[in-house]
């Protein structure tokens, strides 16, 4: 009788403890911009409604899809729809929980309003390192248009304004409060392409899905995501 009441007291404690752990979440926006301050709110009460504890860090692309493979972070924050594709392993929560425009920053006005009419404006394009999409669309352009990639948005906006590339793709809320001036320098061209940014989890932590998805759920209903987007988006 000791040994079952010790044995179920562990149980209990261990049960306890994985319901107190806490989970992190990678996402590749910029600690500073409206995207970063949006998700992490969002995250912090979507962890509230399902009765988690979670925090979200700042990481290069490259490394948060690195970390989410090997199972030292849960899940990414702010990747789009398709990245099931490379990882059919992860699970991507039901509903985004932002839409994210895309636009081009160029010295001039130079009419861009889609993929297409960039590549017939400009030559070289440079764009944020770790956003497979970007990659992905501006490898599709090739050989119209050459693109790169750099370590911040900001290194891409100036990259411009060097005369160094003749366009930047860039998130138009993930430019960070210090970059936001440079964007007074040059133009911004209406977004290309809206995209719904989604919360994946690992393959260890797919359990979760369900009580996430849920808790996503009852935000909406409530309003949560609209209300956060003034916020941190519109200063209201």
């Amino acid at each position: 009788m000791t040994l079952l009441i010790a044995a179920t007291l562990a149980v209990a404690g261990c049960a306890h403890a994985q319901a107190g752990k806490e989970l992190v979440f990678g996402t590749t926006h910029d600690e500073n911009s409206p995207l970063f301050l949006y998700a992490s709110a969002y995250l912090q009460q979507l962890c509230d409604e399902s009765k988690q504890r979670c925090t979200l860090q700042n990481l290069p692309g490259r490394r948060s899809e690195a970390m989410l493979a090997a199972g030292t972070i849960v899940g990414e924050v702010g990747r789009v729809k398709g990245y099931i594709q490379k990882h059919p392993d992860y699970v991507r929560l039901d509903e985004p929980f932002i839409i994210s425009r895309t636009r081009i920053f160029t010295r001039t006005d130079k009419d861009i309003t889609s993929w297409d009419s960039l590549a017939k404006k400009v030559k070289t394009v440079s764009y944020k390192r770790g956003i497979y999409l970007y990659q992905q669309r501006l490898e599709a352009l090739q050989p119209a248009i050459q693109p790169h990639d750099v370590q911040s948005e900001s290194a891409c906006l100036q990259m411009v304004l060097a005369a160094r590339d003749d366009a930047c793709v860039f998130d138009d809320g993930g430019i960070s409060s210090e970059a936001r001036p440079l964007l007074a320098q040059g133009h911004s061209s209406v977004s290309v392409e809206d995209l719904p940014l989604y919360i994946y989890l690992g393959k260890d932590n797919k359990a979760l899905a369900p009580s996430l998805s849920e808790a996503a759920r009852r935000l909406a209903a409530r309003g949560v995501p609209a209300q956060l987007h003034r916020k941190f988006y519109e200063g209201k």
